[in-house]
C-alpha cells in the first residue's frame, strides 16, 4: 500500500496580511484609526516619558556619585573648579533675571506712583476748570449788571428781577419765551421783559418758579412809541409784513411826521404795560401809501432774541404824567398800568 504523499503545502504557514497603514507595537497591533483615537499613542508617549525620567535619574545619580567618588580619590579641587565651570553661565543668568525682575518690580511701583499722580493731577485740573468757570460767570454776571448801571441811575424808581430764558417755542404764528422766574420771585402777568439795550416783551403767564413772555414782534403786540429825535408819535405793533425777519412796524405815524432812517424809536408809557423811555429798536425803512396817506416805518428791535439769554422783569415802575414832554423820555420815568397795551 502506498503511502499517501506529502503536499507541496503542508509546509507553509499562512501570515495573515498587515495592512500599510498599520505597525506593530510590542505585542498591540496600531492601526491608523487607533491613532488617530489614542490608544497607540497613548502607550508610546507613556514609554517616552518613562525614558526621559530614567535618563533624569541616571543623570542625576551620575552627577552626585561622580564628583563624589572624585572628592574622595583626592580630586576636591579639580571637582569644584569643573562645577563652578559649568554653575558659572547658570548663576550669570539667574542673576540677571532677577536683576530684571527687580527692576520690573520698582517700574511697576513707579506705574503706580504716576497713575496716582495722574489722578491727582486730573481731579487738580477739574477743580481749577471749575473755579475759572464760576470766575467767569461772575465776570459774565457783573458785565450785564453794569449795563443797568445807567438805567438804574436815570430811573431810580425801577425794580428788577434778574432771570435766564431757557427755552424759546414757536408754533404757527406765535413764539413764547420762557423764563425761570415766577410769582415766587415776584413776577406777574404783565410785567415787562427788557435787557440794557431795549424792550424784549412782556410776562403773559406765571407760575410759581417760570413764566412765560410774548416778544414785541408778535402779532397780538402792541406799544404806544415816539421817535426819539422828533417825538413823532405812533404805535410799535407785530406785523404779517416784517415779523419773519424779526422786526415789527411803527404805524400810524401822520403823513408828515418827522421820521427817517436811522432814528430810535422808545416807548412813550401812554397806557401801557411799558414803562416810558425803553428803547423798541431804529428804523430801517419808511413806508408810504400814496392812495390812503398812511405811513409807517420798519422797526428792527434792538434786543435781538436768537442773541440773549440773561434779561430782566421790570417789578415795579413810576407812573408816566402824560402832561410831560415825550423828548423827555430817557429822564421820565413810567409805571406799568393795569390796561391793555396802546
Amino acid at each position: 500500500m502506498k503511502r499517501a504523499s506529502k503536499s507541496k503545502f503542508s509546509k507553509i504557514s499562512i501570515v495573515p496580511h498587515v495592512p500599510k497603514n498599520m505597525k506593530k507595537y510590542g505585542k498591540k497591533t496600531v492601526t491608523a484609526q487607533s491613532v488617530v483615537e489614542g490608544t497607540g499613542h497613548e502607550d508610546v508617549q507613556h514609554k517616552s516619558i518613562r525614558k526621559i525620567l530614567l535618563c533624569a535619574g541616571i543623570a542625576a545619580i551620575l552627577c552626585t556619585a561622580v564628583p563624589t567618588a572624585l572628592i574622595a580619590a583626592g580630586y576636591r579641587e579639580p571637582v569644584r573648579a569643573a562645577v563652578n565651570t559649568v554653575l558659572t553661565p547658570i548663576r550669570t543668568v539667574m542673576s540677571g533675571v532677577g536683576d530684571r525682575i527687580g527692576n520690573l518690580s520698582a517700574y511697576l511701583t513707579e506705574f503706580d506712583a504716576l497713575k496716582e499722580e495722574n489722578a491727582r493731577l486730573r481731579a487738580q485740573l477739574a477743580s481749577m476748570e471749575d473755579t475759572v468757570r464760576a470766575a467767569e460767570l461772575t465776570l459774565e454776571e457783573n458785565a450785564f449788571l453794569s449795563e443797568f448801571l445807567s438805567l438804574k441811575e436815570n430811573h431810580d424808581d425801577y425794580r428788577f428781577l434778574k432771570c435766564e430764558i431757557v427755552a424759546s417755542e414757536e408754533t404757527g404764528y406765535k413764539r413764547t419765551l420762557t423764563l425761570n422766574a415766577g410769582s415766587g420771585e415776584g413776577a406777574d402777568v404783565g410785567y415787562p421783559v427788557i435787557t440794557a439795550s431795549g424792550v424784549v416783551g412782556r410776562i403773559t403767564e406765571v407760575g410759581k418758579n417760570w413764566s412765560k413772555a410774548e416778544p414785541i414782534t408778535e402779532l397780538s403786540s402792541s406799544v404806544g412809541a415816539y421817535v426819539e429825535r422828533s417825538g413823532a408819535m405812533g404805535v410799535a405793533e407785530g406785523s404779517y409784513l416784517v415779523r419773519e425777519h424779526g422786526q415789527l412796524l411803527l404805524s400810524y405815524l401822520e403823513s408828515d411826521a418827522d421820521a427817517k432812517v436811522g432814528d430810535r424809536v422808545r416807548t412813550s408809557g401812554v397806557n401801557s404795560y411799558y414803562p416810558r423811555g425803553l428803547l423798541l429798536g431804529e428804523i430801517t425803512e419808511l413806508l408810504y401809501d400814496p392812495a390812503t396817506g398812511a405811513c409807517s416805518a420798519v422797526l428792527t428791535p434792538t434786543s435781538v432774541l436768537s442773541d440773549l439769554r440773561d434779561v430782566m422783569i421790570l417789578t415795579d415802575f413810576a407812573i408816566y404824567d402824560t402832561t410831560d414832554d415825550p423828548s423827555d423820555a430817557e429822564t421820565e420815568p413810567a409805571e406799568s398800568a393795569d390796561g391793555g397795551d396802546t
